[in-house]
């Protein structure tokens, strides 16, 4: 069972507070009731400022002017109004007027709500000018350097923060790392991780971070070697320990990754991530009821803890348990379901638990912004079609459409995919150009159209779209090879379909479909040996079914019949209902 999502609560989730700093006293005046400026009253939609547990701050004595009050509470009125640029370019005034990081800090603050890079450089520029010593400044820039993509400067930033506030180390990597992996890409990302002063010096927490942002790129062995030269110096470091385990489990390394936790897990004094830790990685191990013992045991520890009754409802599906699984996934929506995937696990329930009007209304439920809304979305039109209403299932796709345009192209492509799974070929083939009329240029559609030309025998219409690729993308590899394969299979233009081919094969010169291509346009010229050659390769990257029903033809045509039935006897093994190979088979006699 895979439980490698279960986890809500990472190292990363620090970043989703760095720009919200909770209350900044900001007006005080001597001997004076002091004026506290809300945290949450500035210019951003409410749903968009995330609440932190507010510290109470310094409060820092300012010479109070009459336009230095007006300007911040005529921001904090414009901010509440939700008239965000107004409120930034006031709080840019009070900023100007008076020489403190606390109003600086709240201009920036609110600035960044407006998403306005230009107020946000000039809130920051003035920060920096007011708080050179604040470390926060420097830590606030950097995700801003990186979407220019400074990361030079980046580095600069972070490393000057660390080194005003050493004892925020671990907040302030756990935010950057955050930072990079939403904004940079995996090489930039873990590159600037490496220059920082504290990593060189093998600092403890930089490599411990540097091994989770690894892990998240999935640059497995990079992430391993950093948590190994953590355990050097803290073999008993129990964070490390786990990553080390996470890691182990997506090397594929299973078993030595439950070695690594299970004495410590099987102590009296294991600490309740410890316990988590190895369960998961008991259920992802298949070792389903060891998990559940231990799952459980935390769940009578603490009832309401979300991840707990998430795991437990995902090793009750594995089990098919769909009452019980329902049992656990109706306690976190009670909860609040904080990961707002708990609505697609209760349609699964149901599901299983064969209800099907209950399973397509949690479906339906689940929110745009999940993580499982695809995943429901395609769950709810499957189990409508299922159940004879195909055309419902087309409406909801079409509102879908209507409702995210930016993801229409996406949506045609899943609703005639989704067709042709049932065979509905030329309703496919006609979404599809609908979908051109609109964006007659996108490849995808192009190609989705081409192949479903293909199953409808419109070999000219086929080929027109793919040339329309090759037209737009000379190097497309895909259209290449599909073109020079159906020419060779469909019709007698196999010196062309050579061409195609070797091309696409000089793109991407290990693919075993390009190469069992280029083996069977050989069969079509004549040139067995060069077939077979080709085949065998392509079989050796992929030991695929219709591969090996090529193979088995070629051995056929050369008079090496018992090597050609123990090929396809191969297939068979694979596969018994592969029409291709039966077809072949059939064609022989066999």
């Amino acid at each position: 069972m895979d439980l490698s999502f279960v986890g809500w609560k990472s190292v990363y989730d620090l970043a989703r507070k760095k720009i919200v700093f909770g209350a900044i006293t900001l007006l005080s005046a001597c001997a004076a009731t002091p004026v506290v400026v809300e945290p949450n009253s500035a210019a951003a939609p409410v749903e968009e400022i995330e609440k932190v547990a507010s510290t109470p701050e310094t409060v820092e004595s300012l010479p109070l002017t009459s336009e230095l009050v007006y300007y911040i509470l005529m921001a904090e009125i414009a901010g509440q109004r939700g008239e965000i640029g107004v409120a930034a370019e006031l709080y840019n005034k009070a900023a100007q007027t008076a020489d403190s990081a606390a109003v600086a800090g709240r201009s920036t603050q609110v600035a960044n709500f407006t998403r306005d890079k230009a107020r946000i450089n000039r809130a920051l520029k003035r920060w920096v000018e007011v708080a050179p010593s604040d470390a926060d400044v420097y830590i606030m820039q950097a995700p801003f350097q990186m979407m220019e993509g400074d990361f030079d400067a980046v580095v600069k930033s972070v490393d000057t923060a660390l080194g005003l506030a050493p004892e925020k180390s671990s907040q302030f990597l756990a935010q950057i790392a955050d930072n990079l992996s939403e904004l940079a890409r995996p090489v930039q990302g873990l590159a600037v991780l490496k220059e920082l002063a504290l990593y060189k010096k093998n600092d403890s927490d930089a490599l411990y971070v540097y091994a989770r942002l690894a892990e998240f790129y999935k640059q497995y062995p990079d992430a391993l070697m950093a948590v190994n030269t953590v355990l050097e110096h803290d073999a008993e470091r129990e964070d490390v320990l786990i990553l080390k385990a996470e890691v182990l489990q997506r090397l594929g390394r299973g078993m030595d990754a439950m070695a690594l936790l299970k004495g410590r897990a099987a102590k009296e004094e294991a600490s309740e991530a410890m316990l988590f830790a190895y369960a998961k990685l008991l259920g992802e191990n298949g070792n389903v009821a060891e998990a559940r013992t231990i799952f459980g045991q935390l769940h009578l520890e603490k009832p309401k803890n979300e991840e707990i009754l998430f795991a437990l409802g995902l090793l009750a599906l594995e089990e098919k348990e769909g009452k019980q699984a329902k049992h656990y996934f109706s306690q976190l929506v009670t909860l609040g379901d904080s990961g707002k995937q708990a609505s697609y696990f209760m349609g699964l329930s149901e599901e299983l638990n064969k209800n099907v009007d209950a399973a397509l209304i949690w479906f339906a439920s689940v929110p745009m912004d999940s993580s499982r809304f695809q995943s429901a979305q395609s769950r709810y039109v499957n189990l409508l079609a299922d159940n004879g209403q195909l055309e419902k299932a087309r409406l909801h796709l079409k509102l879908l459409r209507k409702e995210q345009p930016k993801r229409a192209v996406q949506y045609y492509i899943f609703e005639a995919t989704f067709l042709r799974e049932r065979k509905e070929n030329q309703a496919a083939f006609d979404l599809y150009s609908e979908a051109l009329n609109s964006t007659p240029n996108n490849i995808e559609l192009l190609y989705g159209r081409a192949m479903t030309a293909e199953s409808l025998h419109r070999l000219s219409a086929l080929e027109d779209d793919l040339k329309k690729i090759l037209e737009i993308d000379p190097n497309n590899d895909v259209a290449l090879n599909a073109l020079g394969y159906t020419l060779t299979d469909r019709t007698d233009r196999h010196q062309e379909a050579l061409v195609l081919i070797e091309k696409a094969l000089s793109l991407k010169p290990d693919d075993p479909f390009y190469l069992d291509s280029l083996g069977w346009v050989y069969y079509r010229l004549g040139n067995l040996e060069a077939a077979i050659r080709y085949l065998k390769q392509a079989i050796g990257l992929q030991d695929d079914v219709e591969f090996l029903a090529h193979l088995g033809e070629v051995l056929w045509q050369q008079g090496r019949h018992a090597k050609a039935k123990k090929i396809w006897q191969q297939g068979l093994k694979q596969t018994k209902d592969n029409e291709l190979l039966n077809d072949t088979m059939r064609r022989f006699g066999e």
